[in-house]
């Protein structure tokens, strides 16, 4: 299993830390992302190419996904 992981992300001029947590379950794996601030959410590999929320009732600012489905993107490609 992978450790964890974090990075700091930019959102409206403010710098964010964004820690990250895989998890391994049974239809894939899924990311646990904690940023100060904002609900904890899950992220997967989604149909559109890119890490995105498992679940849609959620309410994050699109421009965080967009940050934290790269930073994630950027962490397993490294792994490759």
């Amino acid at each position: 299993m992978a450790n964890s992981f974090s990075k700091q992300i930019v959102y409206n001029r403010q710098t964010l830390l964004a820690v990250i947590v895989p998890q391994l379950r049974k239809d894939g794996m899924h990311y646990e992302v904690n940023i100060n601030g904002y609900p904890r959410f899950i992220m997967s590999w989604s149909a559109l190419g890119r890490y995105d929320l498992t679940d849609t009732e959620i309410k994050m600012p699109y421009e965080i996904i967009l940050a934290v489905s790269d930073v994630i993107e950027k962490n397993v490609s490294k792994k490759r």
